[in-house]
């Protein structure tokens, strides 16, 4: 029986996978690829099976059959390749994304724009990653130079970084090369609105092993006081709402760190406990994407996410280019911007 990781990536792709490799490092040459008992060797898999692939490439035009040489790449095929270029790959959220909603279309559009400015061939790795032995099948067969992982599981990181150059960005993970927010000057600028930096009750609904290092900041200053939701009810439902009520009765919340889509039903809440001024007197603070109602005042924590992208660029190329020793993680300032209005006031 075959295993998860094995399942990982059928037995046409890894060939697929394989020749095209051997078609972009050809560097535009026209060059002679393993014979069918060779990859199913190398691969253990059937020759039906690799014939089967090498058939739908061949139609495709990436090889060129020669009788009695074997099977070359074509070098019309560019790829629109930059040949002297490195491949890099871009992991998102663990690759197996079934769409990409306008929020990560947005983090796309910085991290292609930043990329077209570097020379590298870039491929989104796309595969079931749920497992460190699925992790080194998908990238094993990738055959990339280095790796940018964005928002994806704490184990990733760490797999792909044994296996070729990789920096990590999203949160900070151990014994990796990380590009983090850094939310000291986001924290000061608080504490000026609230008008002491002291004796501060934060609720939030993000739970307590939560991978936000805003909330990491949070934690490490004694002045704040975190009060995490409840985590035995679904968000949303009836319970849940109940136990935010029941928690916001007994102590009324100086900042509410939320999500959008919590938005209304704590506004409900806090206007049914405190009354509408005192509860717009509360800060409201969106740590993933800025408030939707545009007569709500609020404050977002937004990661100058170009700022660290190219940063993100910068130590993966010190990595390719075989820099010695490890890389250390490096931070990158955290803006506030005011909603509705969208200002930048830190």
């Amino acid at each position: 029986m075959r295993t998860q990781s094995q399942q990982t990536i059928s037995e046409v792709q890894k060939i697929w996978y394989r020749v095209m490799s051997i078609l972009y490092r050809s560097g535009g040459q026209s060059v002679r690829i393993p014979s069918s008992n060779e990859l199913a060797q190398e691969f253990g898999i059937a020759r039906s099976t690799v014939r089967i692939a090498l058939e739908k490439l061949t139609a495709e035009g990436f090889l060129i059959p020669r009788r009695g040489s074997g099977t070359f790449t074509n070098p019309k095929c560019r790829l629109n390749a930059n040949w002297e270029g490195p491949l890099v790959g871009l992991l998102m959220h663990n690759g197996n994304l079934f769409f990409y909603s306008q929020e990560l279309q947005n983090e796309l559009e910085c991290f292609f724009g930043e990329f077209r400015k570097t020379g590298w061939n870039i491929r989104l790795v796309t595969g079931q990653m749920d497992t460190p032995e699925a992790v080194q099948e998908i990238l094993s067969h990738n055959y990339l130079d280095g790796l940018i992982t964005f928002g994806s599981s704490e184990f990733i990181p760490p797999v792909a970084d044994a296996l070729l150059p990789t920096v990590n960005m999203g949160f900070f993970t151990e014994h990796v090369t990380n590009v983090t927010p850094a939310c000291n000057r986001v924290l000061k600028k608080l504490f000026e609105l609230t008008g002491r930096d002291r004796g501060i009750r934060v609720w939030t609904a993000t739970p307590r092993n939560g991978r936000s290092d805003f909330l990491r900041t949070y934690h490490e200053h004694p002045g704040l006081t975190i009060i995490h939701g409840s985590e035995e009810y679904v968000p949303l439902d009836g319970q849940y709402e109940a136990a935010i009520r029941k928690e916001f009765t007994r102590h009324r919340p100086d900042w509410i760190l939320l999500h959008p889509r919590e938005l209304s039903m704590l506004q409900r809440i806090t206007v049914d406990l405190y009354g509408e001024a005192a509860a717009r007197n509360i800060l409201w603070i969106f740590h993933t994407l800025p408030g939707t109602d545009p007569d709500w005042p609020g404050y977002f924590v937004q990661a100058d996410r170009r700022t660290e992208i190219r940063t993100a660029i910068d130590l993966l190329q010190r990595k390719l280019n075989h820099e010695s020793g490890p890389l250390p993680s490096v931070t990158v300032e955290a803006r506030l911007i005011r909603v509705p209005d969208q200002c930048v006031i830190a």
